[in-house]
């Protein structure tokens, strides 16, 4: 772990941009709060929170120990200085499944329901359930990464919502299962605006 931390020292940010990423370290993406990086060589990942939400490290680490490490979300390991080191889960997001053609089933939506179902029996509050925040695993599981939100007081509708457009539109025949990433984004700029009807 001393190697590890070591790395997260040389991650260099301005606001929330990466001007530096040590040789150990493969960006893997980044979110409104932090960055997530591979810790090369090992089955770990690392969530570096940009300097200004540092603080929100610790209330992840507590919705993870919440969680205790159940299969659908990333295993939970440590807890730093505004980081986070978990397990790195080889996979692909809901929302690049849409960018290629990858069918999202109903039994992945099922999937998704139980994880939230378990994480709510729990006393959390899943908000923030968004296409890029639902991986796809290679080996065919879901897993609901990016779970610092869950302990949010108000009800957030994303996942009732994303649901609804997945059973009104998305399972119809005649809808294409592989859209380009423009028109991704223009949903959703509509559907942050209230501008559509769910």
């Amino acid at each position: 772990m001393f190697k590890v931390k070591g790395l997260i020292e040389e991650v260099q940010f301005d606001k929330d941009c990466i001007i530096y990423i040590p040789d150990g370290l493969q960006f893997i993406g980044k979110g409104r709060s932090a960055a997530v990086f591979r810790v090369l060589d090992t089955q770990k990942a690392v969530k570096i929170f940009y300097p200004e939400f540092k603080g929100l490290a610790e209330i992840e680490a507590h919705v993870y120990q919440k969680l205790n490490n159940h299969d659908y979300f990333p295993a939970f390991y440590e807890v730093g200085d505004g980081f986070l080191l978990m397990e790195y889960v080889e996979g692909i997001t809901f929302y690049d499944c849409l960018v290629s053609g990858i069918p999202i089933t109903e039994k992945m939506v099922v999937k998704v329901d139980e994880a939230l179902e378990f994480a709510c029996s729990l006393g959390l509050n899943p908000s923030d359930i968004h296409l890029k925040n639902i991986l796809l695993t290679s080996s065919g599981q879901v897993k609901v990464i990016d779970v610092v939100r869950f302990t949010q007081e108000f009800d957030c509708p994303h996942w009732r919502d994303l649901k609804k457009a997945y059973e009104t539109f998305y399972l119809r025949r005649y809808v294409p299962k592989k859209f380009p990433k423009f028109f991704i984004e223009f949903i959703i700029r509509l559907y942050r605006r209230r501008l559509l009807p769910i």
